[in-house]
């Protein structure tokens, strides 16, 4: 069997195959989270959520919250990982005013969808509080 070393049929191969995956993922950006503000002032977070590393007598432990936030296009997907009880979501915009605001229950549902296709471009928060625990995110649309 022959090897085909054509330049024009690699970039032919590249175009058919790398480019529509590019697609797929162009329009994902992951919301870090912070945790301890829920909004009101109350307790200021400083703590990047996602992972934090604790060093005691010399073992790293991991700790990953059990919610993530993604703005794709036109939605920002909130996801829990596990049942954390009742939750609120509040997105609030760069000037104060309540953009959306949801309570769910993660027994029943791990996950929220919240549209914000018509909503300004601007600077957002979210606020996600669930018990005593509180997370908060900065997003641009």
């Amino acid at each position: 069997m022959k090897k085909m070393n054509n330049p024009l049929l690699n970039i032919i191969m590249f175009l058919v195959f790398a480019l529509p995956l590019q697609s797929v993922f162009a329009g994902t950006v992951e919301v870090p989270l912070k945790k301890g503000d829920d909004g009101t002032g109350s307790q200021p977070g400083n703590n990047i959520m996602g992972m934090s590393l604790s060093r005691s007598m010399s073992v790293a432990s991991f700790s990953v919250a059990p919610v993530s936030v993604a703005l794709y296009d036109t939605e920002l997907a909130v996801d829990f990982s596990k049942y954390v009880g009742i939750v609120t979501i509040t997105v609030v915009d760069q000037f104060g005013s309540v953009a959306h605001q949801e309570t769910i229950n993660t027994r029943f549902t791990l996950e929220s969808s919240i549209e914000t296709g018509g909503w300004e471009s601007g600077s957002y928060t979210i606020y996600i509080s669930y018990g005593s625990t509180k997370y908060n995110g900065s997003f641009q649309l």
